[in-house]
């Protein structure tokens, strides 16, 4: 649901008579402070009291100031509504008559004090609480407790320590909008909530910086990492392919090996061509040379023979001869 915007305070404008709502018409006051009676009808623009050392100027303020629901404390002479009234009486009043919306409208707001600091509040001549006669006098913004609507003599420097922004803002709830103060304080919220957020937009674009001079060192460091992994990859590719480069290798070899080998069976067949070619005639040569081993052998055997035989006819010879020598010694 659409919130609806707040109403504004309407224009007000003078009457025929000149009073605006709110104006005060009419003022009476008894046994207050230096008065023991006053009434006096101020004109349609009173805005200040003038007066002589003395004459009862601050007795008026005060009066308009209390009447209208003021405290003591605002006028910065008292603490107690019972130090207003006159010295030497028990208790007194104030009554101030306010112009209404209309010309025939009128509003009397009393206000009757006594020393043991009570007070009591008519409308119109009818008792009321003051929260009622508050509401009264907030409907015409009327703001006694509002430094720059309403100046006490006794609260002029007080005025003047007041800032450019705390008087700004008295300013504003004295003769603004009523939502003016809310909407200055919104401003003023908002605007602390802008350089706030100027300040965290600031720390943040520090933090950007330092995060992108970070980044860019931390994407040097990536970078090495990929390489690294890059190369780590290849290592393992490498590791991965070295037993294939071994086997290939041995593998190689192992054909060169083999054609080595077939090579050298083909020539190894060769060389046994050729020394078969060459062993032929040097079987037959030992088969000859083993043929005349054998007749060799068969020769010398017949000659040991023929020898032994010679020896034994020798040793009988020489049996023979030793016999016939003996034989022939004997004689």
């Amino acid at each position: 649901m659409k919130e609806e915007p707040p109403l504004k305070r309407p224009k007000i404008t003078r009457g025929e008579d000149d009073y605006m709502p709110g104006n005060i018409i009419e003022l009476e006051i008894c046994n207050f402070m230096t008065y023991d009676h006053l009434s006096c009808k101020p004109g349609s623009r009173l805005n200040l009291v003038i007066g002589p050392n003395g004459s009862g100027k601050s007795s008026i303020v005060c009066a308009i100031a209390l009447g209208l629901g003021g405290e003591p404390q605002l006028l910065g002479r008292a603490t107690s509504i019972g130090a207003f009234v006159r010295r030497g009486e028990e208790s007194g009043y104030v009554k101030i008559s306010l112009r209404g919306n209309v010309k025939d409208e009128q509003i009397t707001i009393t206000r009757r004090i006594d020393k043991r600091n009570k007070s009591e509040w008519l409308f119109n001549g009818k008792v009321v609480p003051k929260k009622e006669v508050a509401e009264i006098v907030q409907r015409f913004n009327i703001q006694v407790n509002n430094l720059t609507q309403f100046l006490p003599q006794d609260k002029v420097c007080e005025f003047a320590k007041l800032t450019p922004v705390e008087l700004l803002k008295e300013t504003e709830k004295a003769v603004g909008d009523p939502q003016l103060p809310i909407q200055h304080n919104a401003l003023v919220q908002k605007s602390c909530e802008l350089k706030n957020i100027e300040v965290a937009v600031q720390r943040n674009g520090d933090t950007l910086k330092q995060l992108r001079s970070l980044n860019a060192e931390l994407e040097k460091d990536v970078e090495r990492v990929r390489q690294r992994e890059e190369l780590l990859a290849k290592v393992d590719q490498m590791r991965k392919k070295l037993p294939w480069l071994k086997y290939d290798m041995k593998k190689a070899k192992y054909m060169e090996a083999k054609e080595q080998e077939t090579e050298a069976k083909m020539k190894l067949d060769e060389a046994a061509k050729v020394l078969i070619d060459f062993r032929k005639p040097i079987e037959k040569q030992k088969q000859e040379k083993a043929l005349l081993d054998a007749s060799c052998k068969m020769t010398m055997n017949h000659m040991k023979d023929k020898s032994r035989q010679c020896m034994g006819l020798l040793e009988k010879a020489n049996h023979l001869v030793c016999r016939t020598s003996y034989a022939l010694r004997k004689l």
